[in-house]
């Protein structure tokens, strides 16, 4: 039996919706990825309804592709958009939605962050999402009324926090499952810190001693995280001849004495040296480059000449300076600064010669819209990729 071929008809391909963009041309509305859309859409100035929405949508169609775009959002040091709000937003919904998938991948979460994240997630988990925003406008209003000047300040947001703690923090955070993870791995790093600290290897240490919180401090006052930290690396074991009062007053004062304060040292960490105001013996060669960038006028207000003379040994190659945290846009705007421009500078230069030495954008042009709808941060993200592009490129032609 002869059977004739007929040609089948070609499959219509359906095209995503379209739409127009803000100065009114046609666009297609979604790429018909989700996953991808999540990753082109969602920007700083992205509506928290908007965001969410859009992750429900991306982790439906893939979920371990949507944890990595979670991931991308709060990646600092070039691995990301460094987008902390969205990453927040993101990590709530995680722990509303797929807690033991945020809270076995906390250490993979937190190389692209830093160890402040997860506090601050159990943070808002305990105040609500908006207590950050709610704590600005409080802050504004006190500010206009005068009341940080009034005698009983500090007595008042003493009593306020105390309230707090033993009302409502203290039950609830206990009960979260995610605090206990969180403490066990505080006091994990600590732990592993302080064997590498004990074999001289300083440089191998994490930042989990900055950022642990010490008795009385923000998140101590509202989580309690110091004794609860406290009682995973010291268990009561080897306190156990004592009341539970003395033990915890005991291994919260050996936190203290053998542990935060000798790392602390070892990490030359900023903030102790301001505090201390200890100008003349600051390591200006190991402050971050978002600290750099904060503090540069007080470095040039107290110590003048020694910061100087930093920045000197940095054009002279004698020592660096850290600009990995910064976005290219970011370092561009601190030339306008009322300060001289010599910290800005410096700190391109490392960012280009860092990627230059990747071999990252040496075959890309440069294609920047300066025009008047690019006003305000577009316009600055555009000008310092186009800078930045044209210096990388190996297109001799297009180069500035």
């Amino acid at each position: 039996m002869c059977l004739r071929h007929y040609p089948q008809e070609p499959e219509m391909v359906e095209f995503p919706p379209m739409g127009f963009t803000e100065n009114g041309s046609a666009t297609f509305l979604s790429s018909g990825n989700p996953c991808l859309d999540f990753f082109f859409h969602i920007v700083p100035e992205t509506p928290h309804q908007d965001l969410l929405k859009r992750l429900q949508l991306s982790w439906n169609f893939n979920d371990l592709t949507t944890l990595k775009l979670i991931c991308n959002l709060r990646g600092v040091r070039g691995t990301g958009k460094s987008m902390k709000e969205g990453f927040y937003t993101c990590a709530l919904w995680l722990h509303f939605h797929h807690l033991k998938t945020l809270a076995c991948n906390l250490k993979p979460i937190l190389d692209f962050g830093y160890f402040k994240d997860v506090l601050e997630i159990l943070y808002r988990l305990i105040e609500g999402v908006n207590v950050r925003e709610n704590e600005k406008a409080e802050w504004k209003e006190k500010k206009e009324n005068g009341f940080f000047f009034e005698k009983n300040f500090s007595y008042v947001c003493k009593v306020k926090a105390k309230k707090i703690r033993v009302e409502k923090n203290v039950d609830k955070a206990k009960k979260l499952f995610l605090y206990d993870k969180v403490c066990v791995f505080f006091a994990d790093a600590l732990r592993d810190d302080m064997a590498l600290y004990n074999e001289g290897k300083i440089y191998d240490l994490s930042l989990a001693a900055k950022w642990c919180p010490s008795l009385d401090s923000c998140y101590d006052k509202s989580l309690l995280m110091c004794e609860s930290i406290t009682r995973k690396l010291f268990p009561c074991v080897e306190y156990e001849d004592l009341e539970d009062a003395h033990y915890v007053y005991r291994v919260r004062d050996r936190l203290r004495k053998e542990v935060l304060v000798p790392l602390h040292k070892a990490l030359e960490i900023p903030e102790v040296y301001i505090c201390a105001k200890k100008w003349e013996e600051f390591p200006y060669k190991r402050v971050p480059s978002v600290a750099m960038k904060l503090y540069k006028k007080l470095f040039y207000k107290h110590d003048k000449e020694r910061f100087e003379q930093y920045l000197d040994d940095v054009k002279e190659g004698k020592t660096t300076i850290a600009a990995g945290a910064l976005l290219p846009h970011e370092i561009i705007a601190s030339l306008n600064d009322s300060t001289r421009a010599e910290v800005a500078e410096l700190q391109w230069e490392r960012m280009v010669n860092d990627l230059a030495k990747k071999g990252k954008l040496t075959n890309c042009m440069a294609i920047c819209d300066v025009s008047g709808s690019m006003n305000g941060t577009p316009m600055e993200v555009s000008v310092a990729l186009g800078l930045l592009i044209s210096q990388l490129s190996k297109l001799r032609s297009f180069m500035l």
